[in-house]
This record gives structure tokens, C-alpha cells and sequence, in this order.
């Protein structure tokens, strides 16, 4: 992993997100090199200040277990999020006169979440701060940004294609949470059950 990439890939996302899109354009990176090289390292941080945030702020209110599960959910929803949403953004392409390509929409959804990651970091590691979880609403524009070089959507289309592809993104994230928030309250109710 090299995190020096890492960290320039996020300043010029979140500081100049439409010249870094023409970038990323360019680049032969397939979504398997995007996965690993850039969303999970951001997948871990989040799950590590989950952990270490709830165990801060939330130890003796939940238990340890609780604390790990959750964790352990922060780190596969982002991951659950970017290949379902990923997946149904390419298959729409075509409907949107657009150019269907795994990779390019892989790297289009990945790249947009660096807000929605970096919030997800500072809200997990400070609960308190959870306002700050509306940064990561930044992650739309630069969703925005991305459609016309990644997807090659033309201008006619792009303000429905962009909109469709919000409501799946939070859809799917949406739906996950609660898939996940009745697994997560089904253990601890086991849990308690046995105490």
C-alpha cells in the first residue's frame, strides 16, 4: 500500500476533485488495485476508530462484544455499499447513453466516498462529533464530478443519471444499515438472554 499515493489521491479529490477526475480518467487501475490500494486502507481506519471511539466514549455502556460486532460491521458495510452500488451503476449506464464499464464505476463510487470516509473516520473515533457526519455529504459533488470522465455521460443525461445513482448509493447503504442494525440487535438479544 503506498499511503503517500493515498494521501495525495484524497487531498486533490476533496481540494480539486474535477482536474483529479480527468486524472483518474487516465489511469489503467482495474477495481480490484482500487479496492485494495485505496477504499480499504479507508475501510480499516473506520473500523479501528469505530472500535477505538466506542471503547472511549461508550465502554460500560456496551460491552465488549457489542463494541467488536459493530466494528466489525463498520468495516463490511462501506465494502457491501461500493460493490452493490458499483454493480447497478454500470448495469444503468447503457439507459443513461452512457459507456458501461466495471472498473471506471468501481473507481467513480470509491473515490467519491474519500468525504464520506474521512467523516466516517472522526465520527467514529468522536461519537460527540457526529455533526460532522454532514462533510461527508461533500461526497455527492464529487460523485457529480465523476460521472462525465468515468462513465462518459453525456449532458443531457447526467443530471438523471447522477440523481438515480444517489438514491442507489443511499439505498443500498440505507438498506445494509438496517440488514445489519437487526443482525447486530438479534445478538445482543441472544446475549442478554444468556446472562
Amino acid at each position: 500500500m503506498d499511503f503517500n499515493a493515498i494521501i495525495k489521491r484524497t487531498l486533490n479529490i476533496i481540494i480539486k476533485p474535477d482536474d483529479e477526475w480527468k486524472v483518474i480518467s487516465q489511469e489503467n487501475t482495474n477495481k480490484s488495485a482500487v479496492l485494495s490500494g485505496y477504499a480499504l486502507p479507508y475501510v480499516i481506519a473506520i473500523a479501528i476508530a469505530s472500535a477505538a471511539g466506542s471503547f472511549i466514549f461508550s465502554f460500560g455502556f456496551f460491552s465488549i462484544s457489542y463494541i467488536i460486532i459493530s466494528s466489525v460491521f463498520a468495516f463490511v458495510l462501506p465494502f457491501a455499499g461500493i460493490f452493490i452500488s458499483s454493480y447497478i451503476i454500470n448495469i444503468l449506464a447503457p439507459g443513461f447513453k452512457s459507456t458501461s464499464n466495471i472498473d471506471n464505476a468501481f473507481k467513480l463510487v470509491i473515490y467519491s466516498y474519500t468525504a464520506f470516509f474521512l467523516a466516517s473516520i472522526i465520527t467514529g473515533l468522536f461519537p460527540v462529533l457526529f455533526f460532522i457526519g454532514v462533510a461527508g455529504l461533500y461526497s455527492f459533488y464529487i460523485f457529480w464530478l465523476g460521472f462525465t470522465p468515468m462513465m462518459k455521460t453525456p449532458d443531457d443525461k447526467k443530471t438523471g443519471y447522477v440523481i438515480v445513482g444517489i438514491l442507489i448509493m443511499i439505498g443500498v447503504y440505507g438498506a445494509l444499515t438496517i440488514l445489519f442494525g437487526f443482525i447486530l440487535a438479534a445478538f445482543l438479544t441472544e446475549a442478554a438472554l444468556h446472562i
